[in-house]
C-alpha cells in the first residue's frame, strides 16, 4: 500500500475509536469503499465525515467544513448524515438534517437533490434506506411560516449551509432567520457551514464573535486543484485591464474587435479534434458582440454559444450546460462557451473536464469569486492536463496558500499582499480595511520548551501531566516517520483543554509551527493557535528530525504554552503610509 493508503487506514481506525463507533459503521465503511466507483464515496470523504461527526459529538454548535473546490464535499455530507451520525446515535429514526443551498441556482439545487436525497445502502440489513437529508433552497426555507415549520415538521437536528460565502451579511435572510429567530427558539440546533471559501464564518471565529470548530478536508494525491495548476504553469496572468473584446472609437463610432489573447486561446482550442473553451464576460451586450465576432471569425472551425439569463442568450444557464455535453461528448465538436454570471461555486462540469481546453476568467477583485469561478470549475479528479487558463495569478497564488493552510487568511502579511494586488476583499461581506480588528485577546502566561529526547524521560512526562497517557503516546507517535511523511493536516489531538499545531501538517512555505515558534509572553495565544475559544494549553510540535530539510528550525521537540484569561481589546485603526514622509532612509 502507498503511504497515503496507510495514512487513511490508520486515520479511519483512530477516528472510529474516538467516536466509540459500533461495528456496523466500520462494516458500512468497508462495503462503501469496496464499491467506491458505484457509490461515489472515497476514503477522503469517509475521513472528512468521521472528523465532522466527532465535532458534532463533542457538542460544537457552529462548525465550518473547509475543503478544496470539487474535492467531494457533497459526498462527505451524504456519508456523514446517512451513516456516521445515525450510527453514533446523534440522528434517530424520523429525525432529519436540512441541507440549505445558499445560491438561487435551480440547476445547483437539482444537482444537490440528486446527490444528497438518493437512497443509501445499509450492508448490515441488506436494505436500501431513505436519505435523512432534505435539500431546500434558501428562499423556500425562509418563507413564512418557515423556518420553524420545516424544522418542527421534519424534526431537524442539524442545518448544513452549502456555499457559505453567499448571503451571509448582516441582516441577510439567513442571519435574520437562523441566528435572530431559529437559534433563539431552538438553542441546541447545530449549524455546519460548507465551502472552499467560508471566509465569513472563519473571520467570526478568528475575532471571537462566534465559537466555530473548523474541520479541514483531506486532500488526496489524485486531486488536481489550483495549487497543482500553478505548479504546472497552466495559468497565465491576465493582462492589466484585459477584456475579451476591445473597443475603439472610430469617427465617433465604437468599433469592437477580438482581443489578440482571446484569439490565441481560441486558436489553441482549434488544435484539438474536440473540446471546450470558456470565456467570462460581465456585460451582456459585450458578450453578444463577442459571440458575433467569434462566429464570423471561426465560422467553420468551432461553435460559439452564449449562456446567461438574458433573452438574447442562446441558452439559459441550465440548458446551456446540457447542450455542451451533447455538442462535445456526443457530436465531437469544438465549442467556445461565453458565460455571463454563470459557472460559479458548486457547478460541476463532470466528465466535460476531460475535454476542457481553455478558460478566461477576468474576475480579480474578490478572492472567493475569483477562485470559485472558471478556475474552480476545472478542479477535481480528472486526468486532463492539456488546458490553458488566463486569470489573476496573484489572486490564485493567494488562494493556493489558503488551500494549503486555511489559517493563513488571518495572517497580516498575506492580507496586505492581497490588498496591494488590488484584491478588495475575501468575499462579498469581508472587505479589506487597514485596521486592527476589535476582538478577544488571550495572554500567554508560561512557555516551556522540551526536546524529543527529554519528552521520553520522567521529567518530560511530568511536564505533560495535563494530558492522559493515550494522548502522551499519541504525541510521541507524531515524531515517527510513518506519521510525518504522509499528509497529516487536520489530525486532531482529542484532549480536552489542549490544542496543538504539528509541523508536518503544514507546507514549507507557510509552516505555522515554525512561524509561531518565537512567540513570547506578549503574544496572543489565540493568534498562535488560531483558537479564540478558551484552551488552557497549546503545544507547538516540531516533529521533523533536526537534519530533515523540512525542519527549518533545526530543533525536534515541543513548546508548551499555557494561556491566561481571555480579554477584550478595542479596535485600533492604523495607517499604512508609503509616502516619502514615512521613508526612514529619506529622513
Amino acid at each position: 500500500m502507498t503511504s497515503y493508503q496507510n495514512f487513511w487506514n490508520a486515520e479511519i481506525e483512530t477516528l472510529l475509536q474516538q467516536l466509540d463507533a459500533p461495528q456496523s459503521l466500520e462494516d458500512n465503511i468497508v462495503d462503501t469503499l469496496r464499491s467506491s466507483k458505484r457509490t461515489g464515496i472515497f476514503p477522503n470523504q469517509i475521513i472528512n465525515a468521521l472528523r465532522i461527526g466527532l465535532s458534532v459529538k463533542e457538542g460544537n454548535q457552529n462548525m465550518a467544513f473547509v475543503a478544496s473546490m470539487q474535492s467531494g464535499k457533497s459526498g462527505t455530507i451524504y456519508f456523514l448524515c446517512n451513516y456516521v451520525l445515525p450510527a453514533i446515535g446523534l440522528i434517530k429514526e424520523f429525525e432529519s438534517i436540512l441541507f440549505v443551498t445558499s445560491m438561487r441556482d435551480t440547476d445547483l439545487y437539482d444537482q444537490n437533490c440528486r446527490v444528497l436525497e438518493r437512497e443509501y445502502y445499509d450492508c448490515i440489513s441488506g436494505d436500501m434506506k431513505p436519505s435523512v437529508l432534505k435539500v431546500m433552497k434558501m428562499s423556500d426555507f425562509f418563507n413564512h411560516p418557515n423556518p420553524h415549520k420545516i424544522v418542527n415538521e421534519y424534526d431537524v437536528q442539524l442545518i448544513v449551509r452549502d456555499e457559505d460565502q453567499y448571503g451571509s451579511g448582516v441582516e441577510s435572510s439567513f442571519e435574520l432567520a437562523f441566528f435572530a429567530e431559529l437559534r433563539c427558539r431552538i438553542p441546541d440546533i447545530k449549524l455546519l457551514a460548507v465551502s472552499a471559501t467560508p471566509y465569513d464564518i472563519l473571520d467570526a471565529q478568528f475575532t471571537g464573535a462566534t465559537d466555530v470548530d473548523v474541520i479541514v478536508g483531506v486532500r488526496p494525491p489524485e486531486y488536481y486543484g489550483i495549487s497543482e495548476m500553478l505548479e504546472d504553469n497552466v495559468i497565465e496572468d491576465i493582462p492589466e485591464g484585459f477584456r475579451p473584446i476591445q473597443a475603439q472609437d472610430v469617427d465617433g463610432e465604437e468599433i469592437y474587435n477580438v482581443h489578440p489573447k482571446t484569439e490565441e486561446y481560441v486558436n489553441y482550442l482549434n488544435t484539438f479534434e474536440s473540446g471546450l473553451g470558456i470565456i467570462r464576460e460581465s456585460n451582456t451586450s459585450r458578450a453578444i458582440e463577442l459571440r458575433r465576432l467569434l462566429k464570423k471569425q471561426y465560422k467553420n472551425k468551432c461553435t460559439t454559444i452564449l449562456i446567461g439569463s438574458d433573452v438574447a442568450c442562446d441558452f439559459s444557464i441550465n440548458e446551456g450546460i446540457k447542450e455542451l455535453s451533447d455538442l462535445i461528448l456526443k457530436r465531437g465538436q469544438r465549442v467556445v462557451l461565453i458565460i455571463v454570471q454563470a459557472l460559479t461555486a458548486g457547478k460541476d462540469l463532470g466528465i466535460l473536464k476531460e475535454k476542457v481546453r481553455f478558460g478566461i476568467e477576468p474576475r480579480d477583485k474578490q478572492l472567493a469569486n475569483g477562485a470559485q469561478g472558471i478556475t474552480g470549475r476545472f478542479c477535481g479528479y480528472h486526468a486532463n492536463r492539456n488546458f490553458k487558463l488566463m486569470a489573476s495569478r496573484g489572486l490564485l497564488e493567494h488562494y493556493a496558500q489558503f488551500e494549503q493552510d486555511w489559517e493563513i487568511f488571518a495572517d497580516d502579511e498575506w492580507r496586505n499582499n492581497l490588498l496591494n494586488n488590488n484584491v478588495k476583499g475575501l468575499s462579498t461581506h469581508t472587505k479589506f480595511v487597514k485596521t486592527q480588528v476589535e476582538g478577544s485577546f488571550i495572554p500567554v502566561e508560561q512557555i516551556e520548551t522540551w526536546t524529543y529526547e527529554q519528552l521520553l524521560s520522567e521529567k518530560g512526562r511530568e511536564a505533560l501531566s495535563f494530558i492522559d497517557n493515550d494522548a502522551y503516546h499519541r504525541l510521541l507517535d507524531y515524531f515517527e516517520s510513518t506519521f510525518y511523511n504522509v499528509s497529516t493536516k487536520g489530525v486532531r489531538f482529542n484532549q480536552k483543554g489542549v490544542t496543538v499545531r504539528i509541523a508536518s501538517g503544514y507546507n514549507q512555505a507557510s509552516n505555522r509551527v515554525y512561524k509561531n515558534w518565537e512567540c513570547n509572553l506578549a503574544s496572543d495565544f489565540g493568534n498562535i493557535f488560531f483558537k479564540k475559544i478558551q484552551y488552557q494549553y497549546g503545544i507547538l510540535i516540531s516533529n521533523y528530525p533536526c537534519d530533515d530539510v523540512r525542519n527549518t528550525l533545526g530543533f525536534t521537540g515541543i513548546k508548551i504554552i499555557q494561556s491566561g484569561k481571555k480579554e477584550w481589546r478595542n479596535q485600533e485603526t492604523s495607517v499604512q503610509n508609503n509616502s516619502m514622509y514615512d521613508n526612514n532612509e529619506a529622513a
